[in-house]
């Protein structure tokens, strides 16, 4: 387990002065005994807590019909059109067969993402063999800006500016992409989106957008592919699954690691017009499919979407209380317990992430926007951290203004 834990704390800047032997729960362990909280928890993906003894039991003996039960448990949570099932190593393993799955159905060579999360490093592996056929649209925000990139001759082509509206846009946010999807459509296989973009900053997504993109991939005979690896398996609260906030129809779910408490896996589940492309679930014992359907019933038996949404809620509108006229702050924003507190710029973010460190509180930082810290605890994180969690950010930001 202790693997599963370092391998994803690297890339932490305070793992450079910390070294974490033990975890349970929500809290780490270095190996002097002091205990941390870990609003991290393996980049989102142990949902469940640490150690969790339900789910290192299903891990080390898993059903050797563990694969076809696990699909019998996502069956009975999703809508009744998905039918098919593959499993892979991991969330990008799944994603990238799912852009082929849909360009082999759709007989179409592009595909486009509207996304900042795994993405980037899966068309980049891609387009090598695949005849640049991939156009990635990174975007922090749907109300701001995409940036279209030609992977043949990094890094940036063109852009494309969206209006800066607010959420009651009605959806208007997608009218200055509609001509370029217009243009694209009978050449673009499938939409990638993720509900809630995480990497890029947990952006609360402007749902009438996505309602729009959803009428426009039905019209155009365009897949729609919800990238779940960060957002899913209830991290956004009140549904397993981010695309069920928004009231759309994905034809491919993708989910990684998070489905089975942060154990290497890749999910991708199809609408039943792909029938004839995916092949039948095996009957072989497969312990991360044990983890995941041990995952799901902890979160159904603890309520623990329900607690994403509230504690999430509780957690923002601390943040807000204490922070919300400091110089340094930028943004608070999330949905769930997948929150993102933006500060002025890099340097505040990393004085911040390494003092808070220090006093005992373990946080994620941006990669594609450097001036972010990320909060995203296990689901069974309490009112009590929440609280600690806050006067530590705040002692933490308060020293960095120094």
């Amino acid at each position: 387990m202790r693997d599963f834990l370092m391998r994803p704390m690297s890339v932490l800047p305070c793992s450079r002065n910390l070294t974490f032997v033990r975890a349970d729960a929500c809290n780490l362990y270095d190996s002097d005994g002091r205990s941390y909280i870990d609003t991290f928890a393996a980049n989102g993906n142990v949902l469940a807590g640490h150690a969790q003894p339900l789910i290192l039991e299903a891990y080390n003996q898993p059903d050797e019909m563990s694969p076809q039960i696990l699909f019998d448990d996502l069956s009975q949570l999703l809508p009744s059109y998905f039918t098919g099932f593959q499993l892979f190593p991991s969330g990008v393993a799944a994603l990238q067969q799912a852009c082929r799955l849909s360009r082999k159905r759709r007989n179409r060579p592009h595909i486009i993402a509207i996304s900042e999360d795994m993405v980037q490093n899966s068309f980049l592996v891609m387009s090598s063999s695949d005849n640049n056929h991939f156009s990635p649209l990174f975007s922090i925000d749907t109300h701001f800006e995409l940036i279209s990139h030609n992977l043949s001759h990094p890094p940036v082509t063109g852009d494309k500016k969206l209006s800066q509206l607010g959420k009651s846009c009605k959806g208007a946010c997608l009218c200055s992409l509609e001509n370029f999807f217009a243009e694209l459509a009978d050449q673009t296989a499938a939409i990638i989106i993720e509900p809630s973009i995480g990497v890029g900053g947990s952006i609360e997504p402007c749902r009438n957008f996505f309602g729009r993109l959803n009428e426009f991939c039905l019209a155009s005979g365009i897949d729609l592919i919800a990238n779940e690896t960060q957002c899913g398996i209830g991290r956004t609260g009140s549904r397993l699954f981010g695309f069920q906030l928004l009231n759309i129809h994905p034809d491919i779910v993708c989910a990684g690691p998070s489905i089975a408490n942060g154990y290497p896996i890749g999910v991708a589940i199809y609408a039943d017009h792909f029938a004839d492309l995916v092949e039948k679930v095996t009957k072989t014992a497969c312990s991360a499919c044990s983890a995941a359907s041990a995952t799901l019933k902890l979160i159904a038996e603890q309520n623990l979407l329900r607690r994403s949404e509230q504690l999430g809620l509780f957690l923002r509108e601390r943040l807000h209380e204490a922070l919300g006229n400091h110089p340094l702050l930028r943004h608070i924003r999330g949905l769930g317990l997948m929150i993102e507190v933006e500060l002025i710029n890099q340097e505040s973010a990393l004085a911040t992430h390494h003092r808070a460190s220090r006093a005992g509180l373990i946080t994620g930082t941006g990669n594609v926007r450097p001036g972010i810290l990320r909060l995203t605890p296990p689901l069974i994180f309490t009112a009590d951290m929440a609280e600690e969690t806050v006067r530590i950010l705040v002692d933490a930001i308060a020293s960095s203004d120094d």
